[in-house]
């Protein structure tokens, strides 16, 4: 049963809205999304008189003529859907708003534009994904839709399982998307204590990664045909971000997709995480992270609602 039937797409009236609304169209037909909010959200709905001149029915309220201005977009690339459509225009904190209706909604995924040449800095879609519950979607500004090949990354955690659970579940109608479980391992710097060689602990640290790959394949049987374990080892001196991200471009990913652990509240402000390193160097494959569904987030969200 696929896990993904609510989904939001957060729009700012920039070129980027072109690529994610395609991208959200084919996302929707893809995975059979049941429903897909659009959302735009002004600080203030008080709009100067230069651009109330774009307006084509000056006699409507703003929000009204927004609301005209997307639908112009979005109605044409979700014709003939059976994904049902509704656009949202509200006034107020860009991020409070959107995740109050983001919990209102009952949304399963948010996906948020990845600017590379484009105006924008990116803050507020790494601020959803940092205080909310609900998984993200990053999508580059050049992303092409598709989606052949899936790269997860795995640390053989309960969150990279979910992260697995939630492919399948919405990849079962494509069975021929072939999916990458990647898995970075180090060497322990105590393997000569052990009286091995730094090449034969190397082996030894490869044979428990695919022992515990071999335990995964008996809990999600339906990869056995359709996926590949990818193991890489991390020197110390590397960034896990850019292994990841380098391991993705060389099997051509479509998308990456990993299971974010959950923070305390305190941990929202320290930079670092595995899914933060991966955005640093992430610029053009659409990177899909999911969050467990239970996990909460503190006293953040009582200061956001």
């Amino acid at each position: 049963m696929n896990t993904l039937k609510r989904i939001m797409v957060g729009l700012d009236l920039t070129p980027m809205d072109g690529t994610l609304i395609s991208y959200a169209a084919f996302i929707c037909a893809e995975l059979q999304i049941e429903k897909v909010y659009f959302i735009h959200v002004e600080k203030t709905l008080d709009i100067p008189q230069e651009i109330l001149r774009d307006f084509q029915d000056k006699q409507l309220p703003v929000d009204e003529n927004l609301r005209q201005m997307i639908a112009s977009k979005v109605e044409p690339a979700f014709s003939g859907s059976n994904t049902a459509v509704e656009i949202l225009v509200e006034e107020g904190s860009p991020l409070k708003t959107l995740l109050h209706w983001a919990k209102i909604k009952n949304i399963d995924l948010m996906l948020v534009g990845r600017k590379l040449r484009l105006r924008g800095s990116g803050v507020l879609a790494q601020k959803l994904l940092r205080t909310g519950k609900t998984g993200v979607l990053f999508v580059p500004e050049t992303a092409d839709p598709h989606l052949n090949r899936v790269l997860v990354s795995v640390d053989f955690s309960e969150y990279s399982e979910m992260a697995l659970t939630k492919v399948l579940d919405s990849a079962m109608n494509r069975p021929n998307t072939k999916v990458y479980c990647l898995h970075i391992y180090q060497v322990p710097t105590g393997y000569r204590t052990l009286g091995m060689t730094y090449e034969a602990f190397d082996e030894r640290m490869r044979g428990f990664a695919q022992d515990k790959y071999d335990r995964l394949l008996s809990k999600f049987p339906e990869l056995r045909d359709r996926a590949e374990l990818l193991l890489v080892r991390q020197e110390d001196e590397d960034d896990i971000g850019e292994l990841v991200v380098m391991e993705a471009k060389r099997v051509r990913t479509d998308m990456l997709v990993i299971g974010a652990k959950g923070m305390t509240a305190a941990a929202h402000f320290v930079l670092g995480s595995v899914t933060e390193k991966i955005l640093r160097h992430d610029m053009d494959i659409p990177l899909m992270v999911f969050k467990m569904e239970t996990q909460e987030v503190g006293f953040l969200e009582a200061l956001l609602s």
